[in-house]
C-alpha cells in the first residue's frame, strides 16, 4: 500500500478501510476516535496517528478540527503544487481595452452542498458555507461566472460588497493569512442551465471550461471551493505555480 508502512500500521490501516466497507459508511460519515481504534485493536495511539496520516494522504478519510475523523473519498491527492491558473483579472481587462468589473449576483448561507466539498473544505457535512455567486465582466461583457464556497467557521462576518473589489484580497484581511495555492481541475463543457447561459450571455450548448478549484492560505488550511465557468474566447489561461 505504502513503502516503510509497519505492521501496526498496516493493522490499523485495515480495520479503519474494513469498518468503512463492512458497515456501508459513505463520504462524510464519521468515524471512531483514535484513542478508540487504539483500544479496540491494542495498538498505541501514535501507532493509530501515524497509520490515519497514511489514509488522510490518500484522502480516504479526513480530519476536522476538534470534530475527529470522517470518511474521505478514494482518490489520489491533487497537491502538487502547480495548476493552471487565470492570469490576472484585471491585467487581461485592461490588455483588452477594458476595466475588469466584478459583481456579485446572490449571496446566502446555506448547509454544505455536498460530501466531497465538505471534505475539500475539511468541515463537516452539517456545517455551513457561504455560497456567492459571482460574475466577471470586461465592462459590460461576461467572461467568467463563479460559484464560491467560503466555510462559515471561518468567516463569521462576510460583507459580500468587498468581493466585488478582490475576492484574494478581502479573504486575506480576513483571515490574516495570505492566500497560497489552488488546486484546479479543468473540465471542458456544453451549457445547458438557462440561467448560466443568460448571466453570461451565450447560447445553448455553447463551449466553456469549468474550472474546480479548492483555495489554500499559507498555513494549508483551505479556504473556497470555487466553481467557474470561463468563456476562453475572452478570457484566457496561463501556467503558474504559486501566488506569493
Amino acid at each position: 500500500m505504502v513503502d516503510g508502512i509497519t505492521e501496526k500500521q498496516k493493522e490499523v490501516v485495515d480495520y479503519i478501510l474494513r469498518k468503512i466497507k463492512d458497515e456501508g459508511l459513505l463520504p462524510g460519515d464519521k468515524l471512531d476516535t483514535e484513542i478508540a481504534i487504539a483500544k479496540n485493536i491494542g495498538i498505541t495511539r501514535a501507532t493509530v496517528r501515524e497509520a490515519t496520516r497514511i489514509l488522510i494522504e490518500q484522502q480516504r478519510i479526513y480530519r476536522v478540527k476538534g470534530s475527529g475523523l470522517f470518511v474521505g473519498s478514494i482518490g489520489k491527492s491533487n497537491h502538487s503544487g502547480r495548476f493552471h491558473a487565470l492570469s490576472p483579472f484585471d491585467y487581461q481587462a485592461q490588455k483588452k481595452g477594458y476595466k475588469g468589473i466584478r459583481k456579485v449576483i446572490t449571496a446566502s448561507i446555506i448547509k454544505v452542498p455536498s460530501a466531497d466539498m465538505a471534505q475539500a473544505l475539511r468541515i463537516k457535512n452539517s456545517d455551513q458555507v457561504y455560497k456567492i455567486v459571482r460574475l466577471m465582466c470586461f465592462d459590460d461583457i461576461p467572461v467568467a461566472l463563479e460559484q464560491c464556497h467560503l466555510p462559515v467557521s471561518m468567516f463569521s462576518s462576510m460583507e459580500f460588497s468587498k468581493l466585488e473589489i478582490s475576492k484574494y484580497s478581502y479573504i486575506e484581511q480576513i483571515t490574516g493569512k495570505k492566500v497560497q495555492r489552488r488546486d484546479q481541475h479543468l473540465n471542458a463543457i456544453n451549457l445547458t442551465n438557462p440561467e448560466q447561459i443568460n448571466l453570461l450571455k451565450l447560447k445553448e450548448n455553447d463551449a466553456v471550461l469549468e474550472i474546480a478549484e479548492t483555495v489554500y492560505l499559507d498555513d494549508g488550511s483551505p479556504c473556497e471551493v470555487n466553481i467557474a465557468l470561463i468563456n476562453t474566447h475572452l478570457l484566457q489561461l496561463r501556467q503558474n505555480t504559486e501566488r506569493n
